[in-house]
């Protein structure tokens, strides 16, 4: 079996010792490819993504280190020498990602929860685990596929089928969206089956080299890939997967919303009903809303399902704007093309009446996943005093972008996209950086429930 020892951390070399031992060879990697394009059909594509984040995008530098965009985008595009396949097109584009600052720009594979999951249907594989960062950086395992013994959750990863983790994740990480590093490594955790898929392909089982949490010597486990996708790379999730509440020991009540997703409006509309009533007549002494898992959506699902809820404030989740003009949103008398910048006054009021509205104490959970509409309701929360921010600093900065446009790649069919709006959060300040929390809690990512209970306890301690 192939495995590389071009570099040198504790965890490669581990890995290196352990998998010279004798076993078979593994299946050689399957791939999904993808139409083969010809040189002048990548220029053509390069360009017009980037032509288009140009055209679109209200201002790219509020973002974008433009020196940088420049510099990265002519070394992306003076290595499209030759033909090459859908898959490895967008390993070329995707280098510029990271460098867009935003997870509302970028590349990707068009439609890749559908494509993984045609893969699976088909008889194919993924990679057998699920994995999230520790506080220290290390890449742990999070959940282990059915069937697969000798790998456990809080094991550190050191390799998969000879790739150590330092390979895998600059590979993964350079191809990465997101506003910061941390959402980056939120990003890729979440999506590690696609980006593993993407890059090394399905060899049908894999050789995983894992060191237990408990310290014992790491261990080489072959296992046989995973025939479901992680909830987060899943085309469709259901409401009960994405909603739940619960009253927590000493009459908290908990609510976890993992989307504000438009097509489950009346599914969240139904669950928030129910458990706002339930908390309400329980005199719940707080409420947590945990949204670490939460991604974004449409702002009216927390407009209407939550903060109508907990508060008859007037409230907004913003002070300004900045937006391109397009046919879609233009009024008369518009330039399309143009930008427009403007102060935002409005205010959002809650009814005066709600049947089942909760007045006691509201903590929202966030997370380095928390993104988009999510970070709005955040900001909203936290500027207008309508509930407490707890976690550590959102990996997502608190002044968002929004309104994503497509941009066409006829001749590749990636999927391109870009924000033609961004917002500054009510305060005007902290654009920056992340939400910064009310309530310091430690996220634990590869062990979540720990982070909820240090929550419920110091909630209970302030009672």
């Amino acid at each position: 079996m192939q495995f590389s020892c071009r570099r040198f951390s504790i965890r490669n070399v581990l890995a290196c010792c352990i998998v010279a031992l004798p076993m078979p060879e593994l299946p050689a990697p399957t791939f999904q490819n993808g139409p083969t394009l010809s040189q002048a059909d990548l220029v053509a594509d390069f360009d017009g993504w980037i032509a288009g984040m140009r055209a679109l995008n209200p201002d790219l530098s509020i973002r974008v280190d433009m020196q940088v965009f420049e510099r990265e985008s002519a070394r992306i595009r003076a290595a499209l020498t030759g033909s090459m396949s859908r898959r490895e097109a967008w390993l070329h584009f995707a280098q510029l990602n990271p460098h867009l600052r935003d997870a509302h720009a970028g590349i990707q594979i068009p439609n890749y929860r559908g494509a993984l999951d045609e893969h699976l249907k088909t008889g194919g594989h993924v990679v057998p685990i699920e994995v999230r960062f520790a506080s220290d950086g290390s890449l742990r395992v999070f959940t282990v596929a059915p069937g697969v013994e000798g790998v456990n959750p809080g094991d550190r990863l050191v390799s998969i089928n000879g790739h150590g983790t330092d390979q895998m994740l600059a590979a993964m990480l350079s191809r990465a969206v997101g506003d910061t590093s941390a959402f980056q490594r939120a990003f890729v955790a979440r999506r590690f089956a696609m980006f593993y898929w993407y890059l090394y392909g399905d060899t049908g089982q894999y050789d995983l080299v894992v060191e237990p949490a408990r310290g014992s010597s790491p261990r080489q486990v072959r296992a046989t890939g995973a025939t479901t996708l992680p909830a987060a790379l899943q085309p469709q999730r259901s409401a009960e997967d994405m909603f739940s509440w619960r009253i927590l020991p000493g009459d908290i009540g908990y609510l976890r919303v993992d989307g504000f997703d438009g097509d489950k409006k009346d599914a969240l509309a139904k669950v928030t009903q129910t458990a706002f009533a339930a908390f309400k007549a329980r005199n719940a002494r707080a409420l947590i809303i945990d949204v670490r898992e939460n991604s974004g959506g449409d702002d009216p699902l927390w407009q209407q399902d939550l903060v109508n809820h907990f508060t008859t404030k007037p409230y907004a989740q913003l002070s300004h704007y900045v937006i391109r003009i397009t046919k879609d949103n233009a009024d008369p008398g518009d330039v399309i093309g143009a930008v427009q910048s403007s102060d935002y006054d409005k205010r959002f009021t809650p009814p005066s009446v709600d049947p089942v509205r909760y007045s006691g104490p509201v903590y929202i959970l966030a997370g380095p996943y928390s993104y988009s509409a999510t970070i709005q309701f955040l900001v909203a929360a936290q500027d207008f005093h309508l509930a407490k921010i707890a976690g550590e600093e959102t990996a997502a900065f608190s002044c968002q972008t929004g309104q994503v446009k497509r941009i066409d790649l006829p001749k590749s069919g990636l999927s391109a996209a870009t924000p033609i709006i961004a917002y500054t959060r009510p305060s005007g300040e902290g654009c920056k950086r992340g939400v910064l929390p009310d309530v310091p809690i430690a996220i634990n990512e590869v062990t979540p429930s720990e982070t909820l209970d240090a929550l419920d306890h110091w909630i209970r301690e302030q009672s």
